[in-house]
C-alpha cells in the first residue's frame, strides 16, 4: 500500500516553492507517494501549480491581520475541513510549512493522532511553527538558529529550489546573460522584492547611481508596471531586462554579480546555494521581523549587507563596498553551502519509514 502524505500550505511563494519542490523530489524518490496539499486560496494563489498537484483548500485566517473574531471562526472552520480532509484522505503523515495557513491541517493532526513534521526556513520560527514543534517528529531547519526556539528534535537541511538547472549543468554567467540579452561581460545586479515585490526597491534602483559601469537584471513584481522601469533605464542609458516575475530562477542567479532583495526564507537558501553576495533590504512588515534577523544572520556569516528600507539613499555606497568585498563574499557563503546537511527529501523519508 503505498504512503499518503498532506501538506499544509499556503500564502507567498516563500513556502510554497519549496513546499512544492519537496513534493517533486518525493515523487521522483518514490513515484508510488500519494501527495496532497492542503491550505488557504491554493486555488486562486499565483505561486501553487494547481494543475501539478492535487489540492484541498482548507479554511484559515490570521487573528494578528484581521478581525480577530472573524479569523477565529475561519480557524475553527479550518479545523473541521482538515478532520474531514484527514477522515477522507487517511495521511500517514502531515507536513507543516509554516505560516497561519497550516494551522488548522496541523491542528487537526493533533485531534486525529496523525503524525507531523515541520519544515522551519527561518532564523527565527513563526509563531505557528513554535506553536505545534513540541510534539512533531522533527522541525527540519535551514539555520540553527532555529533550533534555540524550537521545541522537541530538530535536524539541519537545506531548503529545495522550484527552478531547476536541466542535468544539474550550471550555466556560466556569460550565458545566463546573454539568455536576458544582457551584456557577457559587465557588472550585473539581480534585483527582486521577492514573490510579493517592492516598491521601494524598484524605485532606488533605477534611480541608482554608480561611478562603475554595471546593468541591471530586475523583476518588480506583479504590482509594478515593468514598462515604467523599462523607460527609466533607457533613459539614463543604462543596460537593463526587466520582467513582472521570472520562473526560471536558475538562470537569473547564474547571471548576477550581486543582488538586491529581501531576506526571506527562500531566497537566503538561493543566496547560499548559488553562492552569490548580497545586499539584503528585509521587509518591514514580516511578522516578528523574522526578515531583519534573517539578514542580521548572512551578514554576520558574512555573504550579505544589511540595509534598512528607511535608508535606501546610501544604496549605492552598499554596492560600492560589496563591489568591493565580492570574492571574501563568495568564499564565505562556499564555506558556509558546504556544510554537510541530509536532504529535505531523505529526512521525510526516513521518517515515513520509521513510521512502519
Amino acid at each position: 500500500m503505498s504512503k499518503k502524505i498532506i501538506f499544509a500550505v499556503g500564502g507567498t511563494g516563500g513556502h510554497l516553492f519549496p513546499a512544492q519542490a519537496l513534493a517533486r523530489e518525493l515523487k521522483e524518490q518514490q513515484s508510488q507517494l500519494e501527495i496532497l496539499f492542503g491550505g488557504g486560496r491554493l486555488g486562486s494563489n499565483q505561486f501553487f501549480h494547481k494543475l501539478k498537484f492535487p489540492f484541498r483548500e482548507i479554511s484559515s485566517g490570521s487573528p494578528l491581520r484581521s478581525n480577530p473574531i472573524k479569523a477565529v471562526l475561519q480557524i475553527g472552520q479550518g479545523v473541521r475541513e482538515s478532520i474531514d480532509l484527514i477522515n477522507d484522505f487517511s495521511p500517514d503523515l502531515v507536513i507543516g510549512f509554516g505560516s497561519f495557513y497550516s494551522f488548522p491541517l496541523l491542528m487537526a493532526s493533533r485531534i486525529k493522532k496523525i503524525p507531523y513534521i515541520l519544515v522551519e526556513s527561518n532564523t527565527f520560527p513563526g509563531k505557528v511553527n513554535r506553536l505545534f514543534s513540541s510534539k512533531a517528529l522533527v522541525s527540519a531547519i535551514q539555520f540553527p538558529e532555529a533550533a534555540q526556539v524550537l521545541k522537541g528534535k530538530t535536524v539541519s537541511t537545506k531548503m529545495p529550489f522550484w527552478s531547476q538547472e536541466l542535468n544539474q549543468v550550471s550555466l556560466h554567467p556569460s550565458e545566463a546573460r546573454k539568455y536576458y540579452q544582457l551584456d557577457p561581460s559587465i557588472f550585473t545586479l539581480l534585483v527582486f522584492g521577492g514573490s510579493q515585490g517592492a516598491a521601494a526597491i524598484n524605485q532606488a534602483v533605477a534611480n541608482l547611481e554608480l561611478d562603475i559601469p554595471f546593468q541591471v537584471l530586475h523583476f518588480c513584481g506583479k504590482a509594478q508596471d515593468p514598462s515604467l522601469l523599462v523607460k527609466r533605464y533607457e533613459e539614463r542609458g543604462i543596460v537593463a531586462c526587466v520582467k513582472s516575475f521570472e520562473d526560471r530562477m536558475h538562470v537569473a542567479w547564474r547571471a548576477a554579480d550581486l543582488v538586491i532583495c529581501r531576506a526571506g526564507a527562500a531566497t537566503l537558501a538561493e543566496i547560499e546555494a548559488f553562492q552569490v553576495p548580497a545586499i539584503l533590504i528585509p521587509w518591514p512588515g514580516a511578522s516578528d521581523q523574522h526578515q531583519h534577523k534573517n539578514a542580521r544572520v548572512m551578514e554576520k556569516l558574512g555573504g550579505a549587507l544589511f540595509l534598512e528600507e528607511s535608508n535606501l539613499k546610501v544604496l549605492a555606497s552598499k554596492v560600492k563596498k560589496a563591489k568591493e568585498k565580492l570574492p571574501e563574499m563568495e568564499a564565505s557563503l562556499q564555506a558556509y553551502s558546504e556544510k554537510e546537511t541530509d536532504s529535505l527529501h531523505k529526512i521525510v523519508l526516513n521518517q515515513l519509514e520509521s513510521l512502519l
